[in-house]
């Protein structure tokens, strides 16, 4: 399938909803298997979430204290001052002077006064991706030979863990088999020696996985969750136990077998790990059911449940108060009781379509609501309470795939042609919107 290039406005010409509807035929016969088609065509489902081909722009927002940190259309780390809603062109990186990072998908990770990420570049099937830690303080790289570099895609956010950095890979050095990798990267500022080859003097240790990694690495008690596009969820123990040195492989405490590929990022807590799969279901797994059967993939219904949400579910799901909210990649969300996976609202809320990013909850003029933005332009409201919507902010059909951030009663979200736009979230109004990347100019 060929892939549409945008428009002037930043919107394909042609609706993406119109090609995710003709995948959505094609996947039926084998939705247990997805990956049989991704690999058939692999370009044609990028086509569908326009585009892992690549072209960025899906970076979230990262917030720490006053400032906030995006992935920019152009290959790089910017920060925004979250008081005025400007680029801070003071603190770029990699610096103006130097090339880029490439195509920027995950959201920046901040730990400890250190922004970690990913980002590649692609010349047809030849990919080349980049893992960077970045100093907060200077802007500058906090690694001395800088990124660590492989012959691959780096899709998914990365994880941070005590002592070592998490990355999830696709297949590398042109191998075009479904496989995928884990890589344990070391945090330490000064890992060993320095050496010409980066990745021998950083990488710890390296996982084969049952297919490419596209979601984010979520990290609980140095522990990485993740899926595949394999239709796996890994549970990954990330600690220095000299015990894993032979076998990098016995890091692995469990997988568990989905119905389907799993692109998004898992949602952790200290006992249980919900996710969304392109198999239409919604899973709560128990981690102390699975750390006792590590290869079993049948839900244990007195710990665990399952939902069938009808439609892909991409977007990470957000857990708040007990209630686990859920939206698929057509655009229905839906409020399930965290315990049990009973739905709570009446029926699904219609949030527009192609929605690959977890919502926000904020306090609106109809009381606590998710902000669903949409890869279709909208972002949407719905009321906690009975699902209702209950209006949109005017995004002007700009797209979005990235998660929206709430900060002092104002919405931030990245849109997928590179702007920050800014929303007061008691009148729903655009405050200010500027370009996330160059000079910062208003949009």
């Amino acid at each position: 399938m060929k892939t549409e290039q945008p428009n002037d406005s930043g919107r394909s010409d042609n609706s993406l909803r119109t090609r995710f509807e003709l995948f959505r035929v094609v996947r039926r016969p084998c939705a247990t298997r997805l990956l049989l088609v991704l690999t058939i065509s692999l370009f044609a489902f990028a086509a569908c979430v326009n585009d892992l081909n690549p072209e960025g722009g899906w970076s979230g927002v990262a917030q720490d204290g006053e400032f906030l940190y995006i992935g920019s259309k152009d290959g790089r780390i910017v920060r925004v001052d979250s008081s005025t809603g400007t680029l801070d062109r003071t603190w770029v990186y990699p610096p103006e002077s130097e090339d880029d990072l490439g195509e920027v998908y995950g959201t920046p990770q901040v730990s400890d006064g250190t922004i970690y990420g990913s980002a590649f570049r692609c010349r047809g099937n030849e990919c080349d991706g980049q893992v960077y830690a970045v100093d907060i303080a200077t802007g500058n790289s906090a690694w001395a030979t800088g990124p660590v570099e492989y012959e691959t895609r780096l899709v998914g956010s990365v994880g941070v863990g005590e002592t070592t950095l998490a990355v999830g890979t696709s297949a590398i050095g042109g191998d075009e088999t479904p496989r995928g990798f884990l890589m344990g990267l070391d945090l330490t500022a000064d890992a060993g020696e320095e050496v010409a080859d980066r990745v021998s003097r950083r990488e710890k240790w390296r996982i084969e996985l049952d297919g490419a990694v596209w979601g984010g690495i979520t990290v609980v008690d140095d522990v990485a969750y993740f899926g595949t596009l394999q239709s796996t969820l890994y549970a990954v123990d990330l600690s220095d136990d000299v015990s894993f040195s032979a076998n990098p492989s016995n890091r692995i405490q469990w997988q568990f077998e989905s119905s389907g590929a799993i692109a998004g990022t898992p949602n952790v807590t200290a006992d249980t790990v919900y996710f969304g799969n392109l198999g239409d279901n919604v899973y709560a797994l128990d981690i102390a059911t699975r750390s006792n059967n590590p290869n079993s993939s049948i839900i244990n219904p007195s710990t665990e449940w399952s939902f069938d949400a009808g439609g892909w579910v991409w977007a990470e799901p957000l857990l708040e108060d007990g209630t686990l909210y859920v939206v698929s990649l057509p655009g229905e969300a839906f409020a399930l009781d965290a315990g049990n996976g009973q739905q709570l609202w009446a029926g699904p809320a219609e949030v527009g379509d192609e929605i690959v990013a977890q919502p926000a909850i904020f306090e609106s003029n109809i009381g606590p609501a998710l902000a669903v933005a949409s890869g279709e332009g909208d972002i949407t409201i719905v009321a906690l309470a009975d699902g209702q919507v209950g209006g949109l902010f005017d995004t002007d059909e700009r797209g979005m795939k990235s998660s929206p951030v709430v900060s002092d009663n104002v919405i931030f979200v990245h849109t997928d042609s590179g702007q920050l736009r800014q929303y007061r979230t008691d009148t729903l109004s655009l405050l200010n919107c500027i370009e996330a990347k160059g000079e910062g100019k208003g949009c």
